[in-house]
């Protein structure tokens, strides 16, 4: 199956239209085999956020540095940010990873339903974190987004709750200083 509305590769910058939602437990149409593991570490006194990709054996997949901000215009609305995308390669990666900040590592797996990509993260850590999942999706408009029906497989919807923000989950516990570099 396909995934071309979740590319390895994006834009420098764009404005993520996005609504999320809590999960319970994994769809029984996933494979529990078929995800991307992202070690992310939000960099300490800053925006951004560097994510390495690796595919369940370990082998890494790609490396981007990330700022997600309040979008121009909506600066209050949760499903709207700016985001900024650096794609780097493993060697550059490795630097921005020995700098102190918040590091997380979640497992991604993707399900195609209502004509869209939904991402479901089942967080690793920070420990306090370990277990929660939250679904995500992603659409060109605000008007697109509001269109979508709460799946079956969700308990409910998190967009406005920022306790379920990325950022918020990963000062559960504060993880480690610095990345591992596997």
């Amino acid at each position: 199956m396909a995934f071309e509305d979740r590319p390895t590769h994006r834009p420098y910058a764009r404005i993520e239209r996005e609504r999320r939602f809590l999960v319970e437990r994994l769809p029984g149409t996933l494979s529990n085999d078929e995800y991307e593991r992202f070690h992310d570490l939000y960099i300490d006194g800053t925006h951004l956020r560097l994510r390495r990709v690796h595919a369940p054996d370990g082998r890494w997949i790609t490396s981007k540095l990330g700022q997600k901000i309040a979008s121009p215009g909506a600066e209050g609305d949760p499903r709207q940010r700016q985001m900024t995308t650096i794609y780097l390669p493993q060697s550059e990666a490795s630097v921005f990873a020995a700098l102190p900040g918040l590091a997380t590592v979640k497992r991604r797996y993707k399900l195609a339903e209502q004509g869209l990509t939904w991402c479901i993260d089942v967080w690793e850590s920070p420990a306090l974190a370990a277990g929660t999942m939250v679904a995500e999706v992603e659409a060109e408009t605000i008007a697109e987004l509001e269109e979508l029906a709460q799946p079956a497989w969700a308990s409910g919807e998190v967009t406005d709750d920022p306790r379920y923000s990325a950022i918020s989950l990963a000062r559960l516990g504060g993880g480690p200083r610095g990345m591992n570099t596997t």
